[in-house]
């Protein structure tokens, strides 16, 4: 008897235990399967994560930190005040300032140049600029504007793009 009821309950605990397994296993499976997708572990067996180095490699923080510097921000300054001072203010947009902001910036340079005051900005700006904060993708530099016998600080924000060139984002 005891024999038959030995049998009953091992058969029952397989029965059981098999389900668990089977069913802990697509749990398992389906979870790997969401971090494949989303591109956090390997897509084959056994689907590992990827470490915090390959996930920097394969999905870098900053699209531009890696790319070596073709043209510094002291010399886009350089490009943007030489335009300037030929009057050519599609050139000091387009060398110098990031797609993004080309335009609000031309307006801006127009309305200056409309009021008589370029030649005054020019002269503000054509001063040595230093470094303020220099990261893999961003840059601010400083300079400084005197007015009779105050001084003022101003700042140049800096963007890489991805040919190395930094662009001036903010001015």
């Amino acid at each position: 008897m005891f024999k038959k009821y030995s049998t009953f309950i091992i058969a029952f605990l397989v029965l059981i235990f098999g389900t668990i397994a089977i069913f802990g296993g697509y749990i398992w499976f389906s979870k790997k399967q969401e971090r494949v997708r989303l591109g956090l572990a390997r897509s084959v067996w056994p689907y590992s994560d990827y470490t915090v180095d390959e996930l920097d490699k394969l999905y870098p923080q900053y699209a531009n930190a890696d790319v070596p510097t073709t043209q510094t921000p002291e010399e886009t300054h350089a490009k943007f005040i030489a335009a300037l001072k030929k009057g050519d203010l599609d050139e000091a947009v387009e060398c110098c300032f990031k797609e993004g902001v080309r335009e609000k910036v031309k307006e801006g340079l127009e309305k200056v140049e409309a009021q008589g005051e370029l030649e005054e900005m020019v002269n503000d700006l054509d001063t040595t600029i230093s470094k303020d904060f220099v990261g893999d993708t961003k840059a601010t530099y400083e300079y400084i504007v005197k007015a009779g016998d105050k001084e003022y600080g101003s700042l140049i924000e800096f963007e890489k793009n991805n040919q190395g060139i930094w662009l001036i984002d903010a001015l």
